[in-house]
């Protein structure tokens, strides 16, 4: 998931990541890349690192980000969700993949799924679409029906 770090430093982006993972990114970004240069190596830049405990909220004065620590995961230590409350989005990772079109449930649902279910609860977020980022955009009813839960 860290594809197009350096790129993204390259053009003057701050990479937010949880507090858990910064020394990583911290270290792995201030290595050289000497023997064929990207383009953050040939930008000079130093990366603009983020670490985030919790919960932090981005704005520009209209849109609002948010970012929450998906508590007790079984995937990894750290992980993070962004909501777009406006919009009312979801946007994870490996916490919730959607099957195809109508197809059944799991029969045993997904304990990444299950937990992800109980921290969207957990924070009352009004979630009404859901954006995995392994697959199709999906309404917050896909989650619940992978469950097992009605919504």
């Amino acid at each position: 998931h860290a594809g197009g770090l350096r790129s993204a430093v390259a053009e003057g982006a701050t990479l937010v990541t949880s507090d858990l993972a910064l020394p990583y990114f911290q270290r792995v970004l201030a290595n050289p890349n000497t023997i064929a240069p990207d383009a953050m190596q040939r930008s000079g830049r130093k990366p603009v690192l983020m670490g985030v405990k919790g919960k932090r909220v981005f704005t520009d004065g209209e849109r609002v980000v948010e970012v929450h620590a998906i508590e007790s995961s079984l995937h990894a230590q750290g992980f993070m969700m962004v909501y777009l409350p406006r919009e009312k989005i979801l946007i994870e990772a490996d916490a919730f993949t959607p099957g195809p079109p109508n197809t059944p449930p799991p029969a045993k649902p997904n304990d990444l799924s299950v937990n992800l279910l109980h921290n969207m609860e957990r924070l009352n977020l009004q979630v009404e679409q859901i954006l995995p980022l392994h697959g199709r955009m999906v309404t917050v009813t896909d989650l619940y029906t992978a469950v097992g839960k009605k919504n």
